[in-house]
């Protein structure tokens, strides 16, 4: 859900998200896409190569928030079978695509549980806010709250400004193709 009092007008609705196009009042474009995925990596194909064609119109703050249905690192997830990393792939590659960044969180680590029996339980961190660094700098200090479950097998995310740089837990995203890459040891090194 958005809140915002200004004009807005929809920018793509496609069966995995919904983006949103905000006049701001200096009359300047805001991007917000709502997202649901699809439980399975083969029905969220489509929706990464939307979310990158749409990143490819955008010019200006962009945040992206919902129930991505998968998580990026094995610490997302507790319970069940250990998380493997080829399946956050698509994920991790479209927010390198589309230069997004997760804003971290404060409150529990994960965002959903299967509710089962205690020995069954699975936790995982399937919902997030990321934005791009347009986002960052015209709307600094941005902390996402995961507020208590109530009624749904989800928390619900709060985002909110604040006055004052408090520690937040974010993740730095590496991808192991970097280092094949003919200059990366001289990168980091002159780094």
């Amino acid at each position: 859900m958005v809140f915002w009092n200004c004009q807005a007008d929809i920018a793509a609705n496609e069966d995995q998200q919904l983006t949103l196009r905000i006049k701001d009042k200096d009359r300047s474009d805001i991007h917000i896409t709502a997202v649901y995925a699809k439980c399975t990596a083969r029905e969220r194909k489509d929706f990464w190569a939307n979310i990158e064609d749409i990143s490819n119109d955008i010019a200006g703050p962009w945040c992206i928030g919902g129930d991505f249905n998968v998580i990026m690192d094995s610490e997302e997830k507790l319970g069940g079978r250990p998380h493997r990393a080829h399946r956050s792939v698509d994920f991790t590659a479209t927010m390198e695509y589309c230069g997004l960044v997760d804003l971290g969180y404060f409150g529990p680590r994960f965002t959903w549980c299967n509710n089962r029996r205690t020995n069954k339980r699975i936790w995982k961190r399937l919902d997030s806010i990321i934005v791009n660094d347009e986002w960052t700098q015209k709307f600094q200090n941005n902390y996402i709250t995961h507020l208590v479950r109530t009624g749904s097998d989800h928390r619900s995310l709060f985002m909110k400004r604040h006055s004052e740089q408090q520690e937040v837990i974010k993740y730095f995203m590496f991808l192991n193709i970097w280092v094949q890459q003919p200059d990366f040891l001289e990168v980091v090194q002159n780094n």
